[in-house]
């Protein structure tokens, strides 16, 4: 392949240019009829020896750049392994994934078998199938058991049920991106804190270049780069309300192995992760209610305070919340900073050598060319911390597992087959046999893989040198307040917008602003609970699970 090891305890990465959806609940295996295959095996033996299994696999997960010849390029070499197996590609457009793969999960005998699970809701419950039936086998591609194949801490699970129902190989971290050649003219330096941010933009904007480039319409506030500032520092003032939330003795979703062994340590950012404490969402919302949890903290003013230093004035000014794409003032070296996923360091190599070569740079969208590109050296660095009152932790950022590839659960022997599948597609070789016909296919690599070991080309590998995890800001409760009422509530987000932008404008003061932040939540608070199936009567017994009525 020409490509180089890469040890796969560093960070990965998936293009995630929206917020990234939640992960639905799995449940066991039945005993359902196949439909169309059977299995001549029963899975994997104790010692991880290859079955002999017979039926068609069908992989219909959702289409994109270089991903058929990815899936291809594994599904061949799987059934050359199998050639009692037919594996068949049949990827489905993404724009309308979400209601396909809902009516797919609510058909009698569906053909499909692979699918991104994220996007089926409560139409997938009972009807895929719980891998954690299946994490001890030994995976005859690697000798090792299954888990042991890739980054198995970083899955989503449900430690109280015993549930695991998507396998997600690649993730998503949030940086900032600066031009090097821009920063040394100006003589500035790369910020750690927040302050130092401030100190950095200051030394730009008196060079005359703007120190960062980044969207300020409400799509950015809701789900891009302004929401991600709003999580990531929401969640630097409530680490220790986790005392509050987390499963208590008792709980519904108490699990004793885990929760009766945890201690809270707001200095490790990944003392939180959901294999090390389970959390009641109950708990959270009763907080919310009895004032324990106050979205109008001094942590919170002190955060909006400081986002009042950078933005709009160093963000372009009057035009901030009037941008929309912020990468073609960072292409033409007019701004200095960005903020993105690490998909960008992927991005702007490929962009780079489509100037090189003299071809056309395309915007976001697509249909808009990117004109007056400049060549420059981009560098990285994490969130820069907070400090203040009210700030109890250092920064992390979104840092998310993501590709949610969940199977639809049919007979056993059949679930085995496809169980064995995923076997060898989150195996090195399996891994690095997708990712490299991705690559041939045209697909952008948006990070190394969260599988170990696998080989990657070295011109991709290298891009992601020294990017490490620093922590889900996402993982719990602890920013759920931060862009109005939890959930997503539209008309919540909306007025969040409104006093955001008024007070970053400086036409309300940071107490007006938490007080109708406050006002806000409480307004549209029965709107989340509804979202999350929570009623009012729940939150008398939050260690009930609850009904919803």
């Amino acid at each position: 392949m020409g490509g180089i090891l890469v040890k796969k305890r560093i960070l990965s990465m998936a293009l995630c240019l929206a917020m990234i959806a939640g992960v639905c609940t799995a449940c066991g295996p039945s005993e359902s009829a196949s439909s169309g295959s059977t299995a001549s095996g029963t899975g994997q033996t104790s010692s991880g020896e290859e079955k002999d299994f017979e039926g068609t696999i069908t992989i219909n997960t959702q289409a994109g750049p270089g991903a058929d010849a990815a899936w291809q390029a594994v599904a061949d070499a799987y059934m050359e392994k199998h050639p009692d197996v037919e594996v068949v590609i049949d990827l489905k457009p993404t724009d309308s994934y979400a209601e396909w793969i809902q009516n797919m999960f609510g058909t009698e005998n569906p053909t499909a078998d692979i699918v991104n699970i994220n996007l089926a809701g409560s139409s997938a419950n009972d009807k895929s199938i719980n891998y954690m039936e299946y994490a001890d086998q030994i995976s005859p591609y690697s000798g090792k058991k299954w888990t042991e194949q890739f980054n198995y801490e970083m899955q989503t699970r449900d430690l109280a049920k015993g549930e695991w129902n998507n396998l997600s190989l690649d993730s998503v971290q949030v940086m900032w991106f600066y031009n090097k050649d821009l920063f040394e003219k100006a003589g500035a330096e790369v910020p750690t804190t927040w302050d130092e941010l401030v100190t950095t933009c200051e030394k730009l904007y008196e060079a005359g270049i703007q120190p960062l480039s980044v969207p300020g319409d409400f799509n950015s506030f809701w789900a891009m780069q302004m929401g991600w500032l709003a999580q990531v520092y929401a969640d630097q003032t409530t680490r220790s309300m986790l005392e509050v939330y987390r499963a208590h003795e008792g709980d519904y979703n108490y699990d004793p192995d885990v929760d009766g062994t945890f201690k809270l340590d707001i200095s490790d950012p990944f003392n939180d992760d959901p294999w090390k404490v389970n959390q009641n969402p109950v708990r959270a919302y009763k907080a919310i209610v009895d004032g324990d949890y106050d979205p109008a903290s001094e942590g919170m003013k002190t955060v909006w305070t400081n986002f009042a230093k950078i933005f709009p004035k160093y963000a372009g000014g009057d035009a901030f919340f009037g941008t929309t794409d912020g990468v073609p003032l960072f292409y033409q070296s007019k701004a200095a900073m960005y903020i993105d996923t690490g998909s960008r360091l992927v991005s702007f190599k490929l962009d780079m050598d489509k100037l090189a070569a003299g071809e056309q740079i395309m915007a976001g969208n697509g249909e808009d060319e990117i004109t007056g590109v400049k060549k420059f050296e981009m560098g990285t660095f994490n969130m820069p911390s907070m400090e203040g009152e009210g700030i109890e932790a250092p920064a992390r950022t979104v840092e998310v597992a993501t590709g949610f590839f969940g199977a639809v659960k049919k007979d056993k022997e059949h679930d085995a087959m496809v169980v064995d599948f995923l076997m060898y597609f989150s195996s090195a070789e399996g891994q690095g046999i997708y990712l490299n016909g991705g690559l041939e296919g045209g697909m952008a690599l948006n990070g190394p893989s969260l599988v170990y070991d696998v080989e990657i080309p070295g011109e991709y590998a290298d891009l992601f040198d020294g990017l490490t995890f620093i922590g889900n800001c996402q993982k719990g409760y602890g920013q759920m307040m931060a862009r109005g009422a939890p959930g997503d509530v539209q008309n919540s987000l909306r007025e969040w917008y409104d006093y955001s932008q008024k007070f970053l404008t400086g036409q309300i003061s940071i107490d007006e602003w938490a007080s109708m932040h406050k006002d806000n939540i409480m307004k549209y608070l029965d709107d989340s609970l509804a979202g999350s199936k929570i009623s009012r009567s729940d939150l008398d017994n939050p260690q009930n699970e609850p009904t919803g009525k």
